[in-house]
Formats: structure tokens, sequence, C-alpha cells
């Protein structure tokens, strides 16, 4: 066993022998791998240290996660259970279970077949791309790139003769698939510029409109605060002047008592 033996052909087929259409974890491929290869003969050699790292979890991982972006192997999310040094199971984190998908049978069907049979071709040559694509894309971009490709380069008629070269060809379509992708980011780019400047525009007209009914408000707040202060001024002239008018009703009583008391007086000389 060497290094080559996980090639993504190599990995299908074992994942195949091993798990067959039913579900399975990285880890679980790592200890299948691992128990495989650990025999007395091998471990006697030199290389197998390295091999042995090579099907680690970690690696596996990684292997199974490309084989999963070439469309090889289907998964869904569940929590990992792991068990506490009490013994006790519990859930900690989430991993995934893999399963192979139908694109990965038929590729399989395919590699056993040993042909190149016409109705294959059309699948085969989106599996070249996405190696490709995997090989050479930017990883944040491969969906997007792929979503590009089968939107729209695979149903173009014509679009695979410009080159009898298979590289080229696929360098080509790369190439394509990222002047789309350029393209339509960048007049997405400025769809969204003239978005911004509309709303730009929009906002510099809502603050003219506020400043100005800030301003409106402020000079009705000035006129207000000058009429409160008028009617202050009013009302204490106008208690000013109760005051007055009560102390003048207070002397004219005085006065009415006292003619009253002269006319009591006066009364039994006049004898009225």
């Amino acid at each position: 066993m060497n290094s080559e033996i996980l090639d993504f052909r190599t990995l299908l087929t074992i994942i195949y022998e091993h798990f067959g259409t039913g579900e399975f974890t990285a880890r679980e491929l790592s200890d299948r791998l691992r128990e495989a290869i650990s025999n007395p003969a091998l471990i006697a050699n030199p290389a197998f240290l390295k091999v042995y790292r090579r099907v680690s979890k970690k690696m596996i991982s990684n292997d199974l996660r490309r084989l999963y972006a070439m469309g090889f192997l289907k998964r869904r999310r569940v929590k990992r259970k792991v068990m506490t040094k009490s013994g006790k199971v519990c859930h900690r984190g989430y991993e995934y279970r893999y399963s192979l998908s139908s694109q990965g049978l038929k590729y399989l069907a395919y590699m056993a077949s040993g042909g190149h049979e016409r109705e294959e071709q059309e699948g085969f040559e989106d599996f070249l791309v996405k190696i490709f694509i995997e090989k050479k894309a930017p990883e944040e971009i491969r969906d997007i790139l792929w979503e590009f490709y089968e939107t729209q380069m695979k149903d173009r008629k014509g679009f695979r003769r410009f080159s009898t070269s298979q590289m080229a060809f696929w360098d080509k379509v790369l190439e394509r698939i990222t002047e789309i992708f350029r393209d339509k980011r960048i007049k997405s780019l400025e769809e969204r510029v003239k978005a911004l400047e509309e709303e730009n525009k929009e906002l510099r007209e809502k603050i003219r409109k506020l400043e100005m009914e800030k301003t409106a408000y402020k000079t009705l707040n000035e006129k207000l605060l000058l009429m409160l202060t008028e009617i202050m001024e009013l009302t204490d002239r106008a208690l000013e002047k109760a005051e007055h008018f009560k102390e003048e009703n207070e002397r004219y009583r005085e006065i009415v008592k006292r003619v009253n008391k002269v006319f009591a007086e006066l009364g039994p000389i006049t004898g009225k």
C-alpha cells in the first residue's frame, strides 16, 4: 500500500466495498483503512508510518469533502456523539454522515464497464469540469463557477469546438466561466453603485427637508417663546391691577361702613 491508494477512483471503490450505499463518517472510514493496513507485514515496512498518517481522520475528511464537491458523495449533518471519561454518551458539535450519490454510483459502474459509451460521455465531461475547477479555482468561488458552467456554458451549442486540446479546452471553459462571473459581478456592482447613488440622493433630499423642518420648528419655537413672554408680562400686569382693585375695593368698603355709621348716628337726631 502506498500514498497513491487514495486517489479518488480508488477511494470510491474502497467506500463501496466497505459501506455499499450505506452511510459512514470520516472517522469510520479512517478506522477501516487503518485496520486494513495494521498487520505485521505492513507495519515492518519503512513507509508504514507515512501511510498510516495519510489515512488519519483529518486527511480522510479532506478527501471526502473533495469527493462531495465533485458530486460523488452526498452528506447530512448530524450531532456528534462522544463518550466522556465517566462513560456517559453525549453530543458535542456536529459531523457529516456521507453516502454514495447517484453520480458516484454511476461513475463506479462507468469504471467497472471500462467503456466510453456515448450516453455516459456527458456525465464524464461534467466530472472533468468539476476536477478542473477543484484543482484550479479558489475554493470560495468553486460553487459559483460550477453553477455558471451548468447554466451558461453546458447547454450552448458549439462551445466545445474551439479547441482540440483537452487541457486547453478546459482552460478555455474555466476562462469563459471566470469571464462570465466577472462580468456579472461587475454588472452587479454597477447596479449596486447606482442603487446606492439613488439611495444617497433620497437621503440628501430627506436631510434637506429635515433641515427645513428644523429651521421652521426653530422659528416657530422662537415665536412661541416670544408670545409666552408677552403673555407672562400681561399676566403680571393683570395681577398687579387686580391687587390694586382689591386695595381700592377695601377702601371703598371702609368708606361705605363709615357713611352707614354716620347715617345710623344721625337717624335719631333727625327723627327719621
